[in-house]
């Protein structure tokens, strides 16, 4: 008399079949659920903050050698091959103040700016942000005995 053995477990083409179709789902699926380029214009964001503070603290440091901390005149100091426009000591918030302290390139927009009083602010935005608006480094003018004011925004990243 001949006994039927059972089957079990799976064959290799099954498992080879399964194993192509969950490939094939995580190549599509993957990148819909894990979307790193926000995370990378945060961490841009974050880094280009801490280069303005780093510029800002320098060119307050040589404006103070120069004894050009006045806070009611916008004097200049020259940084490298560059005039910076500054605000009580501080790159003032404009293209021609903070911006030529912190030389950045095409992937960034200067908004905005003012260097005559002590309630200018420029902002910085980066441009492929899904909302350039809520992407952005909000940079302050520095006031009487105040360092300028830094106030990132992320939630358009």
């Amino acid at each position: 008399m001949y006994h039927i053995k059972k089957q079990h477990g799976f064959t290799l083409i099954e498992l080879v079949v399964v194993i192509v179709i969950l490939g094939i789902l995580a190549a599509t699926a993957a990148p819909k659920f894990i979307d790193l380029s926000s995370d990378a214009r945060i961490a841009t964001l974050e880094s280009l903050e801490g280069s303005m503070r780093s510029a800002s603290g320098l060119v307050n440091l040589k404006a103070k050698i120069e004894n050009k901390t006045d806070c009611s005149t916008d004097p200049t100091i020259v940084v490298g091959s560059e005039s910076i426009t500054l605000r009580c000591g501080y790159p003032c918030p404009h293209p021609s103040g903070i911006a030529k302290a912190v030389d950045v390139d095409d992937s960034f927009t200067w908004i905005g700016g003012n260097c005559g009083g002590q309630l200018g602010a420029v902002e910085v935005r980066i441009n492929d942000a899904p909302d350039p608006s809520n992407c952005k480094i909000r940079y302050s003018s520095a006031r009487e005995n105040s360092p300028p004011g830094f106030t990132p925004t992320t939630t358009g990243c």
